[in-house]
């Protein structure tokens, strides 16, 4: 499970005002303390803000004290492009969140993603917005994946979200989201990603949905998520089903994890 490290946000109200304050200190330690917690990228969304000049900083920034991969997380154009320039070293470690099949996304970011041979979360959006059923939400995925073959992009790089959306809204909501993920490893074989916490929004104790939902998501095989990886607790639900989904050989990691004091119940 690839784990991206969500807490350099600014829609979170206190990060949004490190970055207003250009704090860099504060920023700095959030990123040391996802990475040391297990994040493998970490999202940096400046979307609350002066986007690209925030971004700039951000980018920046982070990469002071930490080479750990990056997640450009935005809907404009012009702030993953400026996040893509500022990247020190080897651009196509990158991850860009996001595509999808909205005109905007593919004519400004699915080129950028192309130039710098990134890997890229593909959402099954349009510019009709979220599809109601498991279906629409496959059809969207078969689109995109023929758009990148034909651009000859390496679907090895690409990670699929099919935007679950609160399960407060529709009791179905994680069922449809457990069937998309299942039919999309089946019929394309690329990867998929979830951003954990919409599926409690709205709901009481959140971390406790969040947590049983990651392990499904995992169990219907999801490849990577969005999540805070200082909860220790989701942190051990991640390391426990890995080994319970026979990705942990020996259960080392596990171990590793126990001994470090890093499992909780």
């Amino acid at each position: 499970m690839l784990i991206i490290g969500e807490k350099l946000n600014s829609s979170i109200p206190s990060v949004r005002q490190f970055i207003k304050d250009k704090d860099s200190a504060a920023v700095q330690d959030l990123a040391l303390r996802q990475v040391a917690a297990g994040a493998d990228y970490l999202d940096l969304n400046t979307a609350q803000g002066d986007e690209v000049s925030d971004m700039e900083w951000l980018v920046q920034t982070v990469q002071e004290v930490t080479d750990a991969p990056i997640c450009l997380d935005s809907t404009s154009a012009l702030a993953i492009k400026k996040g893509l320039e500022m990247v020190k070293g080897d651009k196509s470690r990158v991850l860009v969140n996001s595509v999808s099949l909205e005109n905007n996304r593919l004519e400004e970011v699915l080129p950028l993603v192309l130039e710098y041979h990134c890997s890229v979360i593909a959402l099954t959006l349009n510019d009709s917005g979220i599809p109601k059923t498991a279906a629409e939400r496959i059809q969207l995925t078969e689109q995109l994946v023929e758009i990148l073959t034909k651009k000859d992009y390496d679907l090895a790089k690409l990670y699929v979200d099919p935007l679950v959306l609160p399960q407060a809204i529709s009791y179905s909501n994680a069922t449809m989201f457990f069937q998309c993920l299942k039919e999309i490893k089946q019929l394309f074989n690329v990867k998929t990603v979830s951003g954990l916490s919409n599926i409690s929004f709205n709901t009481p104790k959140r971390k406790i949905m969040n947590r049983h939902f990651l392990t499904f998501c995992m169990a219907y095989g999801m490849d990577a998520a969005i999540l805070d990886p200082m909860d220790r607790k989701i942190m051990t639900s991640v390391i426990t089903n890995d080994f319970l989904l026979g990705n942990d050989r020996f259960g080392k990691k596990y171990l590793k994890a126990y001994r470090g004091g890093v499992l909780e119940d």
